[in-house]
């Protein structure tokens, strides 16, 4: 009996899963089917591959051996395939690009990026995922993320777009109204502006003298869940807020608004274009990377530090 190469990509699917459930919602296929298939593949290599009970699957020594080979050939059956797609797509690409970002970066970056990409490449899809959750793109099955911080995944390619400092602001008529705080504690007395999901109580990150990270709790007037809300109000003067500084720097460059106890300020690693480590790299992604690159690397917090 002659193997399928999708029976073969079934049984790595299941052996991942360890389940025929999830296994078969992640093929999209019924539950039944996937038995079947499965049943049919042992019969045509005359092994046992799946010892199932009522409350349990396991692989057989036998299973294991022949799912890790499933799934290196499906891996080559995918880049063989990914390669043909993308051959084509050099001249024109297509299909779908899935983006990921933190919210607060991605509402003020990546409107013209993704504008641009549309109008120049309009047989692309867009998809895009705005969350402070930190996805796993090869899992979830997205091309590309912007992410803040540190990376340190090996299966990543990661582009260093900027620092990501934290900077503490405040309009230049709150500072001649209410003084220009000179540490931390001075907080205490001045309105701030709170940005947290919950609305719970805040806390404000700064480094000491010697470099260690210690909190501040901080209250104000205004308490939301919203950097743009927040930002609104900075600018009208209703008081001192806490920003990344890739969504202060123009505010700042322009004077709408003062940087703050910048002594204290912090660095939260920096800000990063990253996607996955394929050897046979999408078109798509290709192109939106350098797009990306020519739009961001024009920015003033990307040309700081």
């Amino acid at each position: 009996m002659r193997i399928r190469l999708d029976d073969m990509r079934m049984f790595a699917a299941l052996a991942e899963a360890a389940s025929f459930t999830a296994a078969a919602r992640g093929l999209g296929v019924p539950k039944q089917t996937l038995s079947r298939r499965i049943a049919e593949l042992e019969r045509g290599l005359g092994a046992v591959l799946v010892a199932r009970t009522t409350r349990s699957l396991r692989l057989t020594p036998a299973g294991a051996r022949y799912a890790a080979r499933c799934a290196e050939v499906v891996r080559i059956a995918d880049d063989a395939n990914r390669a043909l797609v993308d051959a084509d797509e050099r001249e024109v690409p297509r299909g779908t690009l899935r983006i990921t970002a933190d919210p607060v970066f991605g509402e003020a970056f990546l409107p013209p990026v993704l504008h641009a990409f549309a109008a120049r490449w309009p047989a692309v899809a867009l998809e895009v995922l705005l969350t402070q959750r930190r996805v796993d793109l090869i899992e979830e099955g997205f091309d590309a993320a912007f992410r803040i911080g540190h990376v340190d995944d090996p299966s990543l390619t990661a582009i260093l777009l900027g620092p990501a400092r934290v900077r503490y602001c405040a309009s230049p008529a709150y500072v001649r109204r209410r003084g220009r705080p000179t540490a931390p504690e001075d907080l205490a007395r001045h309105d701030c502006l709170v940005v947290r999901p919950d609305l719970a109580p805040a806390h404000w990150p700064f480094r000491d003298e010697r470099g260690a990270v210690r909190s501040i709790a901080v209250a104000g007037r205004l308490r939301c869940n919203s950097h743009a809300l927040a930002r609104a109000a900075a600018l009208a003067g209703l008081g001192v807020a806490i920003f990344p500084e890739f969504a202060s720097a123009e505010d700042l460059r322009a004077k709408r608004l003062v940087s703050l106890l910048d002594d204290w300020r912090i660095d939260a690693g920096a800000v990063w274009l990253v996607h996955p480590s394929q050897r046979l790299a999408s078109a798509r992604v290709e192109r939106f990377v350098a797009l990306a690159l020519e739009h961001l690397r024009a920015a003033p917090w990307a040309r700081q530090g």
